[in-house]
């Protein structure tokens, strides 16, 4: 198996066909950051507009150009029309006009004067623009009154007559768009933020694949199992109710017990000869480990074979409540300190199965040293002598030595692996640790898998809570694994 292992690795060089869902699902994951992103650059932008926005008021006035001499062709005050627009923007501009208006108004005048003519007419349109509606009137009226002096040196015998009289603006010209600004700031930023999350997820070093776990990992890939939905009904959805993952639900779907039974059978293929002790953790919280031993056990119970599962997460215990099954008095380290004998702890799942269940409800006070303990070490000797197969759910790698030492214990391992969680580095930690203990480790497991249109992987996983406060939480409350 290794030969072929290291064959087929061999073959696969380069990078890996790139699956889109996982770069959805981190940004998806994200969200909080493209929000964040979003709302400061929105925040930004229009406090920007607010401080350096001045407004800006236009005067509008009409001319009709036309010639001194009475005999002049609607042709020729046409031609004069066009052709008087770019001189008279520039006498309108000329320092000498701008003086005559200066004085005018009593005060420096600083706004902009424009002329255009009007296409197909005898008609020149001028704006004034002022910072405020007084001073752009009162610019207009010195213009119309004072423009004729400078005027006829430039355009001699054309006549420039008022059609239409200027106006106080009472509104700015362009309005303050803040609010507009931010919206496309954010909308922007978002998008930005989005395909920057995307590329963090393509260059991360983290397993997206079995392909990926085959290249990376130092182990056996046993294989992958799909993504589940937490609720499982639309009732829940909606009260965003989420419960355990369990084959034996009629709600789960045969894709996702298929992977289950997979596993099972690599599992029985790979353990060790008269191995009987498996022990299932992962490098990280939240990697689903407490879900896929739960169902490791499950398939295994029903191929008739005699399955004890112990609990052996005394940090946080999760599978009670994955199991659904409310557990009352002592449990995995009751039996491990000596309090309660194995046979009067263990309890059967459920009447006509063979799996029987060692759990805990509350954490335990030193879950490292009970897992060193030897009493510990007296627990597993007779769960395997008694049992065809002991399934044993231990905390995350990261979380401490509890898996460390109940792996010295154990027969054989199994590393879940979320897909797109951990990075690289921390998985082949994890798996070094474990191969230096005493047990023989069968592989890794790529759990939680989502697959799109443009591929065929997919897999399940069942989210872990968060290990900082271990040991200070209630047993009353809710657990994610």
């Amino acid at each position: 198996m290794a030969e072929e292992r290291t064959a087929a690795q061999s073959g696969q060089t380069g990078l890996l066909p790139f699956d889109p869902i996982v770069a959805v699902l981190d940004v998806l994951r994200r969200w909080y950051l493209v929000a964040a992103a979003a709302l400061i650059a929105a925040l930004g932008v229009f406090a920007g507009a607010e401080l350096t926005y001045r407004p800006a008021y236009t005067t509008t006035t009409t001319f009709v150009v036309s010639l001194r001499e009475s005999s002049s062709s609607v042709y020729q005050n046409l031609s004069a029309a066009s052709s008087l627009a770019v001189a008279f923007s520039e006498v309108l501009n000329s320092s000498i006009l701008r003086k005559t208006v200066e004085q005018s108004l009593g005060a420096p005048f600083d706004g902009r004067i424009e002329a255009a003519a009007v296409a197909e007419t005898n008609l020149l349109t001028m704006r004034v623009t002022a910072g405020d509606p007084r001073t752009a009137f009162l610019a207009t009226q010195a213009v119309i009154e004072q423009h004729s002096v400078v005027s006829y040196q430039v355009m001699g015998d054309i006549i420039l007559e008022v059609l239409q009289q200027p106006r106080v603006p009472v509104a700015p010209s362009k309005p303050l768009q803040a609010a507009g600004s931010a919206k496309k700031a954010a909308l922007l930023t978002a998008a930005a933020m989005c395909v920057l999350l995307a590329l963090c997820s393509v260059l991360r070093d983290a397993v997206r694949s079995t392909e990926e776990a085959g290249r990376k990992l130092d182990c056996r890939v046993l294989g992958q199992i799909r993504h589940e939905r937490k609720s499982q009904t639309l009732r829940a959805a909606l009260r965003r109710k989420k419960t355990g993952i369990l084959i034996t639900s009629p709600l789960i779907s045969f894709s996702y017990a298929e992977t289950i039974r997979t596993l099972r059978r690599r599992v029985e293929q790979y353990m060790p000869e008269g191995g009987k002790t498996l022990l299932v953790t992962s490098a990280l919280e939240n990697e689903g480990k407490s879900t896929v031993a739960v169902n490791l056990a499950l398939s295994l119970a029903q191929k008739r074979r005699r399955v004890l599962l112990i609990d052996g997460d005394l940090r946080k215990p999760a599978c009670c409540r994955i199991l659904a099954q409310p557990w009352q008095g002592g449990g995995t380290a009751a039996v491990a300190c000596g309090r309660l004998s194995l046979e009067n702890a263990v309890r059967p799942y459920a009447r006509g199965q063979t799996l029987f269940l060692l759990l805990e409800d509350r954490p335990a006070g030193d879950s490292a040293a009970v897992a060193a303990s030897e009493g510990m070490a007296a627990l597993l000797a007779a769960a395997r002598a008694a049992y065809d197969y002991v399934i044993l759910d231990t905390p995350p790698m990261s979380a401490g030595l509890d898996a460390e030492c109940l792996a010295d214990l154990a027969d054989a391992a199994i590393l879940v692996v979320r897909q797109n969680y951990a990075g690289t580095k921390q998985l082949c930690g994890a798996l070094d640790v474990l191969s230096s203990a005493g047990a023989e480790v069968l592989g890794c497991v790529l759990n939680d898998c989502r697959t799109s249109l443009l591929t065929d992987r997919g897999g399940y996983g069942y989210g872990y809570g968060r290990y900082g406060k271990y040991g200070a939480q209630a047993s009353g409350q809710e657990d994610n694994r």
